[in-house]
């Protein structure tokens, strides 16, 4: 894959941080998001299935997966939820996750039965990507990606 020179240096860093901080991987992520979860939804609904992922499911299952004290107190729900996108975006161009095996994860633990009803789907949404946050942080730190600074 053919890296982009805008968030080189982004990618390389070793700060959990500065990754999740990136405005530039949080763009590409919020399309990454929105594909993944557009792409399970179309597979069980058909052509409506697509939808624009919540903020604030972002930003909570970012709460949920531990990962919302790494950007400080002071930081704005939608820069949470930015990184959120952004962590995706990383896992996506570091090759710590391919997209189809992110599809997969999310396909594995959606609970198509919630898809139905709009707030449990809201909930649902915010437990998935909590997960896949989690596993991705976690493949992160398996491989010695990020050094744990101290605030």
């Amino acid at each position: 894959m053919q890296k982009n020179p805008y968030i080189q240096d982004v990618l390389k860093s070793k700060l959990l941080r500065v990754v999740l901080q990136s405005k530039d991987l949080a763009q590409l992520g919020d399309f990454l998001v929105n594909f993944i979860y557009s792409t399970v939804r179309i597979a069980f609904r058909g052509k409506h299935g697509g939808v624009h992922v919540w903020d604030s499911c972002l930003r909570d299952a970012m709460e949920i997966a531990n990962l919302r004290s790494v950007l400080g107190k002071r930081t704005k729900p939608d820069k949470v939820a930015d990184a959120g996108e952004a962590l995706v975006a990383y896992a996506y161009y570091t090759e710590l996750m391919t997209l189809d095996e992110m599809i997969e994860f999310v396909e594995e633990i959606l609970d198509y039965n919630r898809l139905s009803n709009r707030i449990e789907e809201k909930e649902m949404c915010t437990e998935v990507f909590a997960t896949l946050f989690t596993k991705i942080y976690l493949l992160a730190n398996k491989q010695s990606r990020f050094i744990h600074e101290n605030n």
